[in-house]
């Protein structure tokens, strides 16, 4: 009969799954992304953030990335599009900064569980590739056949190598599973997963986000997501960017915010 093994990495389902050692560093070697900044209401945008962290901005930062030649894939690639908000996480002497992710729509199932697994809050849509006419560079989510979320960027000056300089980011997320059969969570927590970024090209620019809310028979899961995050005003665009270099996903610096004791260890 099946059992678990000391020191083994295990994800659903678990009885064929199990791996001896600890999670490793993987890199994206050929990414693309654009991100899309813009102001909204502090005390709207604070209903969605978790209480063990601080709004440091009323900001939504919108990023879309194509993700090409996945060390974890094979050398595979998916799409993504993080809606995140900037925080601040202090607990005792530990205070970290960085963005908060909001939701994660992602177009492949392997990148969505591994990622639910890690307190990263990703759904599934549709997305599609980046079109490029002239300088602008646009793209589209839909789900179920409904187009929610339309994204355009146009090109005005090109980064300098100040610009690309490597970064490294802490990217928070909230675990939360909830208990079988009856109310409340069986696990619930802040999460941190490190993300590195290395640049080789890029453009600075403007950019913009339409919403579509549809109805609820249109997205019937994701309905209040989507509804929610086009109710945010937007009160103006900040930084817009589009890059293209590697990311690394810091698995082996991953871990749980929050928890103490067996909890924190077994996590």
């Amino acid at each position: 009969m099946f059992k678990f093994q000391e020191g083994y990495m295990y994800n659903m389902p678990a009885h064929f799954t199990g791996r001896k050692g600890t999670p490793s560093a993987q890199t994206y070697h050929d990414v693309c992304s654009i991100a899309i900044s813009y102001e909204t209401e502090r005390a709207a945008l604070e209903k969605y953030v978790p209480e063990a962290f601080h709004l440091t901005e009323p900001l939504i930062m919108l990023n879309y990335s194509v993700c090409r030649a996945c060390d974890w894939l094979s050398g595979g690639s998916y799409s993504l599009v993080s809606v995140n908000a900037p925080v601040t996480y202090q607990e005792g002497s530990e205070h970290l900064e960085g963005p908060f992710a909001l939701v994660l729509w992602e177009n492949m199932t392997e990148p969505i569980l591994f990622g639910r697994n890690n307190g990263m809050p990703k759904i599934f849509a549709n997305i599609e590739d980046p079109h490029q006419v002239g300088d602008r560079v646009f793209t589209n989510l839909s789900h179920g056949g409904t187009p929610f979320l339309r994204i355009d960027f146009s090109k005005k000056e090109r980064m300098s190598a100040e610009d690309l300089a490597p970064q490294s980011m802490n990217w928070f997320g909230w675990l939360y599973v909830p208990n079988i059969g009856r109310a409340g969570a069986a696990l619930s927590h802040a999460t941190l997963y490190p993300q590195e970024f290395a640049w080789r090209d890029g453009w600075k620019g403007v950019g913009s986000v339409v919403w579509e809310t549809g109805t609820p028979e249109q997205h019937p899961m994701q309905f209040p997501i989507i509804k929610a995050l086009s109710e945010l005003p937007i009160k103006g665009y900040g930084e817009c960017s589009m890059k293209f270099g590697s990311n690394t996903l810091r698995g082996d610096l991953a871990r749980a915010l929050g928890i103490r004791g067996e909890l924190a260890r077994a996590a």
